[in-house]
Order: structure tokens, then sequence, then C-alpha cells
């Protein structure tokens, strides 16, 4: 039986409450995003671990469930410029002292795309954290991991 039911649940309840990187708002409050109402990536099948459609400003998530000894990890992200315009993301995955990491640019009129394929050895945790440049960029996140 497929693994990724459970961390399909886990890993949405985790992107409300593990609202990523934190950065200095106004009187140094930090500042988290907000859900979006749309879809950014489309829904990654079987193979997905966690899969957030549309998240607008910084966030992040965490699930569990890989398969340690399995096939490489791929951690996709997909972006929107905001009304100011193009704008871009930087993701940090995996956790530990070597984190994965990759920025993708975010046009204003299409959705900007980015992915990392991480051997299972690089990670020491499901974790992902999204950083935008502006608080109304759109972000979609996918995280897979096909059956080995």
């Amino acid at each position: 039986m497929r693994r990724a039911t459970f961390a399909w649940v886990a890993a949405a309840a985790a992107v409300v409450v593990a609202a990523g990187p934190a950065m200095a708002g106004q009187g140094g409050e930090p500042e988290h995003g907000t859900p979006g109402t749309g879809e950014i990536l489309p829904h990654p099948g079987p193979d997905g671990f966690i899969w957030i459609p549309d998240w607008i400003g910084n966030g992040g998530a965490v699930g569990a469930g890989l398969n340690m000894s399995g096939p490489p990890v791929t951690v996709t992200v997909g972006c929107q410029g905001g009304s100011s315009g193009a704008g871009e993301v930087h993701v940090s995955f995996g956790g530990g002292t070597t984190p994965v990491e990759f920025t993708v640019a975010c046009p204003a009129d299409t959705i900007g795309r980015g992915s990392a394929v991480v051997p299972v050895d690089r990670i020491s945790s499901l974790s992902v954290g999204v950083e935008t440049s502006a608080p109304d960029v759109h972000w979609g996140l996918t995280i897979t991991q096909p059956d080995s």
C-alpha cells in the first residue's frame, strides 16, 4: 500500500502551522504568507508527498514518509509575480548543515518553474522554506519521490 496518504494529510496540516521563513516586518514582527485560491502547480499524483497548490508570500511545509533507501526526491516550485510585477522565490530544502537551495524567477504574466533533484542521503528532514521577494508573489510547491 502506498505511504502517500498519510504524508498528504501531514503535509497539508503542516503548511498552515509551519509557515516558513519569516521576514522582518513593520515593528519587527515576522511576516508570513496566506493561502491563495488558485493552482500554481498541478497535483503531483501518487508519487507526491507535499503539494501546495497556491500560497502568497513567505511559507513552507514539513512532512514525513520518505523512503530513505529509495530513489531521489524532486522539489519543484512554480511562481508568479505579484501586483508590483515580476519577482522571485528562494527555496531551501532538507534542513541540516547543507540544505539544497535554489531561486526561481517569477514572471508577472506567466508561471516560472524550477526544480532540484536531491539524493535521499543529502536529506536530513522533509522540510522546505520558501521566501518571496515581495509579499504578494504567488507560488506552488510539490515534493515527489517515485516508488522504488
